[in-house]
């Protein structure tokens, strides 16, 4: 399958209920179908994607990879236009918890303020994580 699944792809194989294989039998097509819409809404609602408002399928978004049924595997600011409004350059802005999935965040060089978000330590799949020439404040996070 390509780079991901596209939105009708997705929601046909929740109605049948092919995509909770994927998963493992504990978790019900809806509520992937609903973690990849929170997923497209958090990267919406961060200002750092406003040129995809009309595009339906975030895992074709720059910057943005997908695992086979759609959920954000990595996030790269090497892709992305760096945000001209001065409010949408805090990290904060980007809700992290709604990326479960999310293996590589690299935030390089977007000129982000403010402190490091403590729910970055909440993503249990992350294993490289690059914020580095921004302007954070503030205490480092421990992970454990």
């Amino acid at each position: 399958m390509g780079k991901c699944v596209c939105s009708l792809v997705l929601m046909g194989l929740c109605m049948m209920g092919e995509l909770a294989s994927v998963f493992g039998a504990t978790i019900s097509p809806s509520s992937i179908f609903s973690s990849i819409i929170q997923e497209r809404m958090a990267l919406l609602v961060s200002g750092w994607w406003n040129d995809y408002r009309n595009s339906s399928d975030h895992c074709y978004w720059k910057g943005i990879s997908c695992n086979e049924v759609g959920s954000v595997t990595a996030i790269d600011s090497w892709y992305i236009k760096t945000p001209s409004s001065q409010e949408l350059l805090w990290i904060d802005k980007l809700n992290f918890t709604a990326f479960p999935n999310l293996v590589s965040l690299f935030l390089t060089g977007m000129g982000l303020k403010g402190s490091i978000p403590k729910e970055i330590g909440s993503l249990t799949n992350l294993t490289t994580l690059d914020l580095s020439n921004n302007r954070h404040q503030g205490k480092l996070l421990q992970f454990s």
